[in-house]
């Protein structure tokens, strides 16, 4: 029996290996493509031992379950033990401990120098006060402290009302923003240069508590003693309703950076919000504001104009908790939150934080299940699906250069990550050599590979630790992607808990009228102004010439295209639709809830209004992360007037819905959306290296490598029998493996292995990948999968993995299902069928089972399961059952 898949069985990932190191992490995806092929029935065997020599050990839930039982048993033994095992029992549940010194009379502080008279002065007058901190938009909370410039304590406490007063109606979210933009509410992140002298006043708005503000590697003083400021120091410590002010001389050659500031008076404060941060900045520096441009006093993410140096955009970002691990939150009816997250089993979902807010994957999921729809994990990221969230989304313009200060929490070590292979940044910012700038004209795709310092793209952070992160790239990296760059902490349990947020980077200027989603305008850089155009309706590229960094030209023409012509002359209509995923309405239904309910991601019902591109109808639906201002309505699709490119995001929200697939399922479609044959159709095959001219992912004459492979289910033995052991077997073990080495792989233990594949510096890697695993409880009935790499240059709109923002379809459903085994329960059945018959190498067309839900301009996968015969192909037309394709096919699918 042959099978035919359709579009969202099978991805393709490409990336460029331009870094001296590669890694593939198993969370993620990229592209899928449809297909045809056949199913095998091995499974291996038990690696010799016999079935009551064999034991089973359970995964998932159960396992979780076992773990805490467990956790639960060895507590209350230890809490029999007296104080001495408080120490244990508070790392068991991952609680810190605070430290205090026994003698502070033991600790030898030297104080640090009184400003010089004659330097810049930055002052600030600094509260200290409680409040009510909104976790999302979907209004949980928790009443926790904050540091907040005095002269806006009245805003914070205008924020903490209306998000109080909204959590009595419905859908509204209050003050809570999309991507925390401008917030009064999110830890204090002040500035001072190079040279300063910090002139700092502290007031103690808490009631009936005392307080303190300790800057972390700094010589702050009380002002009126010269004493230290420290936590041993009684003077640095301000009593309910008293002030105190300090000083501090930041020298000239002070390190630039961040230095963490919290209350040293209570680990409740601390852990309850009372964070902040000071950044020292370039000596001379400007702190603008990214939404006007004006100086500004306060925020995590500012406009840093360096007289110096290249001015640069700078995020803050906290990775911290929400109380200890037996602190409880509160949803918006006051009701506290479950300790475990009944979609996502998560512990203490909207515990842990960046910033202030926290979304987690669960909240999402509960809404979309909420709606009717299919509760769909691998989209929990996505703003297409759900909105954007209330966490930190950074933003800036391609190539400008930008720095995050990062800071850790009060409890636990967490581990940032951002996603985007070549967005990565020297572990010694001070010693390297590395441009931060390098990108802010195009491309760069051989940078150096020798540095002083290494180069790293995850890193640890311990409670009150800060790191300064220098993007060797700048905004949209090495490669100049415009997209999202996801980032959150490394512990899975972490960011499905809601610790996560992600860098948006624009290629259009946000300006009001001419905005791609529901943040606020975005400046440019003082030193950059003009780099960026606004967006342009389609119609207006006609008769234009957009230019690729001076590499590639292409006149835009009404209705003519010739790829031999120099410049290359393309129609609108065919340089749009190379840009856009294919036209056609999900599942080929009308309504809203039908296409959303149909989880056909191989179209968007987008259209034509002449010559100008429309969006699908904008939702008519209304939840707290989006509400459309023109509900049923379609929208203009913009374009970047100099690279004729799709303004990103182009997508709008559409509850629960899943995102489309890339144009053509390409794994690179940003970056290179031309795969042109040599008569100048299009291709199925991935681009040829150079094709984009400069801003190709993989450069002419880069050595090509292809790999394709499969996710499988198989038992796998994890230690044999002994003489008096038995042995231990996981049922359900899973494993990436190449498609030509799948088979002996189920036959041969010794090669049940982690997949490693292979590729040197600067060659094109093109990966398929397919999935066979199992549709079962396990997997909730709804079994997706992908691929993360680490260390490439990658477009991340399609070959990240996870779906970030408005990224495409990255995850696929196993090729393997033909009909609905479990009715009522999961995701629907993909769009798999059988061939009826053998196709015949050359042929243009097949006859299948059902050919019912497929699209015309749509890519099929032929040969799903056939090793070295696999191919794409498009349909050009269907007649019945019989689907017709644009290009006779390569291999004989038999």
């Amino acid at each position: 029996m042959k099978r035919v898949s359709s579009s969202r069985s099978c991805r393709a990932y490409r990336m460029a290996a331009s870094l001296p190191a590669a890694l593939f992490v198993s969370s993620l995806l990229t592209t899928p493509i449809g297909l045809a092929a056949d199913q095998h029935a091995s499974h291996g065997d038990m690696g010799g031992a016999s079935a009551e020599k064999v034991i089973y050990r359970e995964g998932g839930a159960i396992l979780h379950d076992r773990m805490m039982e467990e956790v639960k048993r060895q507590q209350e033994a230890i809490g029999k033990k007296g104080g001495y095992s408080t120490g244990a029992n508070s790392h068991m549940l991952q609680q810190g401990v605070l430290l205090v010194a026994e003698d502070p009379t033991k600790i030898a502080v030297t104080a640090g120098q009184r400003c010089p008279a004659n330097v810049p002065i930055k002052e600030y007058h600094v509260s200290a006060i409680n409040i009510e901190i909104t976790l999302s938009r979907f209004l949980d909370y928790f009443p926790g402290y904050m540091y907040v410039l005095k002269e806006n304590v009245e805003k914070a406490r205008g924020e903490e009302a209306a998000n109080r007063e909204a959590r009595e109606k419905e859908n509204d979210p209050g003050a809570v923003s999309n991507g925390l933009q401008g917030d009064i509410i999110q830890p204090l992140v002040i500035r001072a240069n190079q040279g300063d002298c910090l002139k700092l006043t502290l007031h103690n708005e808490i009631p009936d508590d005392p307080t303190s503000l300790v800057i972390n590697g700094s010589s702050m003083v009380v002002a009126a003693t010269g004493k230290p400021a420290t936590p041993s120091n009684p003077e640095g410590t301000v009593a309910s309703g008293g002030q105190q002010s300090f000083e501090w001389y930041i020298k000239p050659d002070t390190q630039e950076g961040a230095r963490f500031f919290r209350s040293h008076a209570s680990r409740e404060q601390f852990n309850q919000g009372l964070i902040g941060m000071l950044v020292v900045e370039p000596r001379g520096s400007r702190y603008l504001s990214p939404f006007d441009g004006k100086p500004m006093a306060s925020g995590w993410e500012a406009m840093i104009e360096d007289p110096k140096g290249a001015d640069f955009r700078e995020f803050a970002i906290f990775y911290h908790e929400a109380g200890d691990e037996a602190f409880r939150l509160l949803n918006k009816k006051g009701e506290m939150l479950p300790q475990r997250d009944p979609h996502t089993d998560s512990y203490r979902p909207g515990a842990r934080l960046l910033n202030y807010r926290s979304e987690p994957h669960g909240t999402r999921i509960e809404l979309q299940a909420h709606m009717g729809f299919y509760g769909d994990e691998s989209m929990a990221y996505g703003s297409y699906t759900f909105g954007d969230p209330a966490t930190t989304i950074p933003r800036s313009y391609l190539g400008d250069p930008a720095k995050f200060r990062m800071a850790g929490g009060s409890e636990i070590v967490h581990s940032h990550h951002l996603h985007g292979g070549s967005i990565r940044w020297a572990r010694q910012p001070g010693n390297s050599n590395l441009d931060f700038a390098l990108s802010k004209n195009g491309p760069v795709k051989f940078p150096a590979i020798s540095d002083p310092s290494d180069r790293l793209d995850v890193q640890s952070i311990g409670p009150t630790e800060v790191y300064d992160q220098v993007i060797e790239g700048g905004s949209g990296g090495l490669q100049a992607l415009a997209g999202e760059f996801v980032f959150h902490c490394h512990i899975p349990q972490h960011y499905v808990t809601g610790m996560w947020g992600f860098w948006r980077v624009y290629n259009t200027l946000q300006q009001p009228g001419f905005q791609t989603d529901v943040m606020k305008p975005l400046v440019e850089l003082p030193d950059r102004v003009g780099k960026i155009k606004t967006g342009t309706q389609s119609d207006k590229l006609v008769g234009t010439t957009v230019d690729w960094y001076g590499g590639k030209k292409y006149e835009i023409t009404k209705d003519k295209t010739d790829w031999k012509a120099n410049p290359v002359k393309v129609s609108i209509k065919d340089w749009v639709e190379m840009m856009l995923t294919p036209q056609g309405k999900p599942g080929k239904k009308n309504s809203e809830k039908e296409q959303t309910l149909a989880y056909d991601s191989t179209v968007n019902d987008w259209a034509w209004d002449g010559q100008k591109a429309m969006s699908e109808l904008e939702t008519t639906y209304e939840w707290v992360n989006y509400k459309s201002a023109t509900p049923g309505k379609r929208q203009e699709i913009l374009f970047d007037p100099q690279s004729g490119k799709i303004a990103w995001p182009w997508l709008r929200p559409h509850l629960g819905r899943r995102v489309p697939f890339s144009p053509s399922h390409s794994g690179a479609p940003w970056l290179e959306p031309i795969h042109r044959r040599d008569d100048g159709s299009n291709s199925t095959e991935p681009p040829k290296p150079g094709e984009q001219g400069p801003w190709s992912l993989c450069p002419e004459g880069a050595p090509q490598k292809y790999f394709n492979i499969h996710a499988i289910t198989l038992p796998i033995t994890l230690k044999r029998a002994t003489a008096k052991t038995p042995a231990i077997v996981d049922p359900g073990g899973l494993l990436y493996v190449l498609h030509e080495e799948e088979q002996e792989v189920r036959k041969n233990p010794a090669k049940q292995m982690p997949l490693v594949i292979r590729g040197n510096v600067q060659d094109c890697i093109d990966v398929v990948y397919k999935s066979e695993l199992k549709d079962d409880v396990r997997q909730g009935f709804s079994s997706k999968t992908n691929l993360h790499p680490h260390m490439f240059q990658f477009d991340t709109q399609a070959s990240d993995g996870p779906i970030i923002g408005f990224s495409y379809e990255m995850s696929l459903r196993p090729f393997t299902i033909l009909k609905d085994e479990h009715p009522g329960k999961g995701m629907p059945v993909p769009m798999n069928t059988t061939m009826e018959a053998d196709a015949a190498k050359g042929t243009s067309s097949i006859k299948v089972k059902d050919a019912s839900r497929y699209h015309v301009k749509t890519e099929l996968g032929v040969g799903m399961d056939e090793v070295g015969a696999f191919e794409s192909a498009r349909i050009s037309k269907i007649e019945g059952n019989t689907i017709m394709f644009e290009r006779p096919l390569r291999y004989m699918s038999i």
